[in-house]
């Protein structure tokens, strides 16, 4: 009776034990994720080849596990300050970030290359990819370069090794950015702004080098615009002149050829009866007075005699 007893309450506390492992062993895919299973112990071993969608998946934790895999854009600041040289060998300190995405059918590749969840490889493998490139890519640029401009240059060369390298295995980085200002040694900071503020001292003299000159330029421009103005108006002057003097010795020889017309008309005009004719009207009846001799006689024509009256 009492192992009969003892033998049910095993069997409960088996069941129990089975419901318990059965509860706390499922996993949820949630919305933009994909899992993939894992065979710890048993047949088969290894990583399922398929990918687990979204759903709730049970499994056993003794000899499974299941890994989740975010498939949308992830964007992670690295903890600590990553360091690098120059070619100069002078250390620069950045704080790095890095935003990436997990293609959708890489999970089983990706897991079966780095044997980690999506935190690990991030934090572990992708910073050392970041870190060796960021080495391998400012050991050729000096420190002015990577002072300046060439930071953004920088960045974007690391983002392109990157993930050129981490492609293969499904992650497709989008950048490699930095959160704040290079740190770089206070003697450097120094050196590189005393050298900035010659240059732009020098630029600054350089532009009112180019300013004088263009005032310069100006200047002779507007001369020479003034005494092309007044040329022009000496000319425009003295045709002026000529075409007044031509238009005078115009009007002289039309005054002259008509005078000379009118001479002509008169003189065609000027018979002898109309000469005696002028000479008589014009006489005040007085013959001339004269000293001695005889005095002329005028002869005048005899006037016709008169119409007789009918």
């Amino acid at each position: 009776m009492q192992a009969a007893s003892g033998r049910a309450w095993a069997r409960n506390g088996m069941v129990c034990l089975i419901s318990v492992i059965a509860f706390n062993s499922c996993a949820t895919i949630p919305a933009g994720y994909r899992g993939i299973r894992v065979y710890l112990l048993g047949s088969p071993q290894g990583v399922e080849s398929e990918q687990l969608g979204v759903g709730r998946y049970a499994y056993w934790p003794i000899s499974q596990e299941i890994y989740k895999f975010p498939t949308f854009q992830q964007n992670t600041v690295f903890p600590e300050l990553v360091t690098f040289q120059t070619t100069e060998g002078l250390t620069v300190g950045a704080e790095l970030g890095i935003s990436y995405m997990v293609k959708e059918e890489s999970v089983p590749v990706l897991f079966q290359k780095f044997r980690r969840g999506i935190e690990e490889i991030t934090s572990i493998f992708l910073r050392n990819m970041v870190i060796d490139t960021l080495n391998s890519v400012a050991s050729e640029m000096t420190i002015e370069a990577v002072y300046g401009k060439g930071r953004r240059d920088l960045l974007d060369r690391v983002t392109e090794k990157v993930a050129a390298q981490i492609l293969p295995y499904g992650i497709v980085i989008d950048r490699v950015y930095s959160t704040g200002e290079f740190r770089f040694p206070n003697q450097v900071v120094v050196a590189i702004n005393s050298k900035i503020e010659a240059s732009q001292r020098a630029q600054q003299r350089e532009n009112e080098i180019k300013e004088s000159q263009a005032e310069a330029q100006k200047r002779i421009a507007e001369e020479r615009g003034i005494a092309e103005q007044a040329r022009i108006r000496i000319e425009m002057e003295s045709k002026n002149e000529v075409v007044r003097a031509e238009a005078a010795a115009q009007a002289q020889v039309i005054r002259a050829e008509a005078e000379a017309k009118a001479i002509a008309l008169r003189a065609k005009a000027l018979t002898a009866d109309f000469l005696s004719y002028e000479s008589i009207g014009k006489w005040n009846g007085q013959l001339p007075q004269v000293s001695g001799g005889a005095t002329p006689l005028i002869s005048l024509p005899t006037p016709p005699p008169p119409k007789p009256v009918k």
